[in-house]
């Protein structure tokens, strides 16, 4: 498990630098001290979706409104390591991650549509419970509270704390 991880960190590793170079043609050199950051844009028109490392200056010319790059502060977590931002129109705005992406980032993972091999990420969470969680969300839908996962068969007060904070609801 430990290898398969490590080969889709490197394996991401090179597909953020490949693709760098082609977001909006913008390759504005980083200013020192400035961290670059990890950003999924996925509906953006000419742009294939995917995982892109930028600069602060392509963070403030394409996203001037969000303050990711810690100048405008519009969002709460400043010192995120990965965002995610979708666009429907010329407005680009925040978008959950795809679960294995946020699994990767070790962010949390969203319940409603990781599939059975991400949420066996999870503590706790085997085989059994990830196809039990899967199984729950066909027949009744997406899970609307988190809390909904204790009235599965296997997770309790104990387990349901473990993943509180590994889940999000998307």
């Amino acid at each position: 498990m430990v290898f398969l991880a490590l080969a889709i960190v490197i394996l991401a590793a090179s597909f953020f630098t490949s693709h760098r170079q082609y977001l909006l043609n913008d390759n504005t050199p980083s200013v020192p001290g400035k961290a670059e950051k990890y950003v999924w844009l996925t509906g953006f028109p000419g742009l294939q979706g995917g995982l892109y490392l930028l600069t602060p200056e392509q963070l403030e010319n394409h996203f001037p409104a969000t303050g990711i790059d810690g100048t405008a502060g519009s969002i709460p977590a400043a010192n995120q390591v990965i965002y995610a931002f979708k666009t429907d129109t010329d407005i680009s705005q925040p978008a959950s991650l795809p679960p294995a992406v946020a699994n990767i980032f070790f962010q949390p993972i969203p319940i409603n549509s990781a599939n059975k091999s991400i949420l066996t990420s999870l503590p706790g969470i085997g085989p059994v419970l990830a196809e039990k969680i899967v199984q729950r969300r066909n027949q009744y839908g997406p899970f609307t509270s988190k809390k909904e996962l204790m009235q599965i068969g296997g997770i309790g007060p104990k387990k349901y704390g473990l993943l509180i904070d590994r889940i999000t609801l998307d």
